[in-house]
């Protein structure tokens, strides 16, 4: 295997991250491809016909008080415009914007569902009658979720083949599949791991020939009473040639209507994510996604203003936000991307954040130029010691308040995120970033708590640590230091943030009342949940 030092990063040999990255392309060093091997397909295929397909995204779980964001799911619209391309008839159901207004509370209350109930759903799959569906898994905090409706499904028809794909199942098929079976029943048969456009639509191109590929790359689920993984191998190289995300099959104005997107205070009022780009290599500790997608592959600039035009085309869009996990790794391809969005007169931000060292100030002012208005900096700590040895993270301290201070000459808002409690900080490490983010010129900030997402290396070095189980990756909350990581009492974490929290806002509110108007004030009018999120957004 690659000595990637993110990888090794306190992993040890014996847990699912390891045999994952051990076996997919990006990070082994060899890659084993098998001869097709097709075995019957256990459900009835569509006699040669393709296959009705319903894709759904399932209610959502958020820790109570954060933002209820309503997102067209990426995942899915893409991948059920690459099927429809081929043919395949293909409905998308998102339990989550189509119950919005429906919320459960957790019995302790710290956490909040919102989507359609599990009536509802069975309501529409009835209506759909589809042959196949495929159920997206974004985060680990939906996993209930997902299993709630996988076996909704199964009762409703257990000849249905359910293939479920998303980050946490790419990962950790087999405990998926493991955890799918209730009663001597399994509610799961299939998972797709990574990207699953081109994966799907092979393994739905054969079930309707009546059999499956046993050894088919990035294939697992079930043969014969028993698991089979197959490694994920390939990525898609020309992210050119994917069709656009099928947003005509969501009810698209509802997500203008609710208006709270990625980033939940938006400038514009039709707001829609884009993807420019998959993968990010910096491989931080306590991120996921990084292990899954570590490759940067990236779009043509032009392809992306394409797709920018045929929404402002189609839904008269007044606002994109870049939903990728390094939208300017590729300095010359973002100078590019850049100049030609100048002509598009749309507004733009990047909630994902932007890696400080692929910032200068050419750059961010080519990105003011074509329409940006707000800014994520992910500095992550105020602490040289803490960002080397604890997040992984290259971050050049010296840069963020340089950043900060042009973004400020040039009308820009500046959010700033930091994370802090990572197993081995202390309290001075902490507070050092606390004062290191109170003295920029920032717009907004927001301090999450170090949480061990599943797919992380940090999640394994907690779990091998014995700081948290398995269970915890479901009530995962970054506000709160229930399943504090460092060794740091829970409630002098906690009191370190508020009490910093409230400073912040303090001096915000009282430095530039006016900014807070500018940048909230459109938003309090049409939002009754504003002042909720406005909290949000400042601390």
């Amino acid at each position: 295997m690659k000595n990637d030092s993110h990888f090794n990063a306190g992993l040890g040999c014996d847990n699912e991250l390891f045999d994952y990255l051990s076996t997919k392309s990006e990070t082994a060093t060899k890659c084993h491809i098998r001869n097709r091997r097709m075995v019957p397909f256990p459900f009835r295929s569509a006699g040669g016909g393709r296959p009705r397909v319903l894709l759904i995204l399932p209610p959502i779980t958020i820790p109570k008080g954060m933002a209820k964001r309503c997102i067209p799911p990426l995942g899915i619209t893409y991948i059920a415009a690459s099927l429809r391309e081929a043919g395949f008839p293909v409905r998308i159901l998102d339990a989550s914007v189509e119950g919005y207004e429906t919320e459960r509370t957790s019995e302790d209350g710290s956490l909040l569902t919102y989507g359609l109930s599990l009536e509802r759903i069975r309501e529409r799959i009835a209506d759909e009658n589809p042959d196949i569906v495929g159920i997206s898994l974004i985060f680990s905090t939906d996993l209930d979720n997902v299993m709630d409706v996988c076996q909704l499904i199964k009762k409703h028809n257990p000849e249905i083949p359910v293939v479920v794909g998303g980050l946490h199942p790419t990962i950790y098929p087999r405990e998926i599949l493991q955890e799918s079976v209730r009663n001597g029943h399994r509610s799961i048969d299939f998972i797709i791991r990574g990207e699953g456009e081109r994966r799907f639509l092979g393994f739905l191109e054969d079930s309707r020939q009546g059999h499956f590929d046993l050894n088919a790359e990035g294939l697992c689920g079930w043969y014969k009473e028993r698991i089979f993984t197959n490694a994920q191998l390939g990525r898609i190289q020309n992210l050119d040639a994917l069709p656009f995300p099928a947003y005509d099959l969501l009810p698209i104005e509802k997500y203008f209507d609710i208006n709270v997107p990625f980033s939940p205070v938006p400038k514009g009022r039709r707001v829609l994510p884009i993807l420019t780009s998959r993968g990010c290599p910096v491989g931080c500790r306590f991120c996921a996604s990084t292990n899954v997608y570590h490759t940067f592959i990236a779009r043509t600039a032009q392809n992306v203003i394409e797709e920018i035009v045929t929404w402002q085309a189609d839904y008269d869009i007044d606002e994109i936000q870049f939903a990728d996990d390094n939208l300017t790794l590729d300095r010359r391809r973002s100078l590019e991307l850049f100049e030609k969005l100048a002509d598009l007169n749309i507004n733009w931000c990047t909630p994902n954040g932007i890696m400080i060292n692929t910032i200068n100030d050419e750059l961010i002012e080519a990105m003011h130029r074509s329409g940006l208005y707000q800014i994520t900096l992910s500095f992550d700590s105020g602490n040289a010691k803490s960002l080397k040895a604890f997040h992984n993270k290259p971050v050049n301290l010296t840069r963020v308040p340089d950043l900060a201070r042009k973004a400020k000459d040039l009308g820009i808002f500046s959010h700033g995120t930091l994370v802090v409690g990572m197993p081995g900080e202390t309290v001075e490490d902490i507070q050092e970033s606390f004062d290191f983010a109170y003295d920029l010129e920032l717009t907004s900030l927001s301090v999450f708590i170090a949480a061990a997402i599943p797919g992380s290396a940090l999640y394994h070095t907690a779990l091998n640590n014995g700081l948290i189980a398995k269970e915890d990756a479901r009530t995962i909350n970054t506000t709160k230091a229930k399943m504090s990581l460092a060794d740091i009492p829970a409630e002098t974490l906690e009191h370190m943030i508020v009490a910093f929290q409230k400073k912040y806002a303090e001096k915000v509110r009282r430095s530039n009342p006016d900014l807070l108007q500018r940048k909230y004030g459109a938003f309090v009018k049409r939002n009754p949940h504003a002042s909720e999120m406005i909290d949000f957004r400042l601390t």
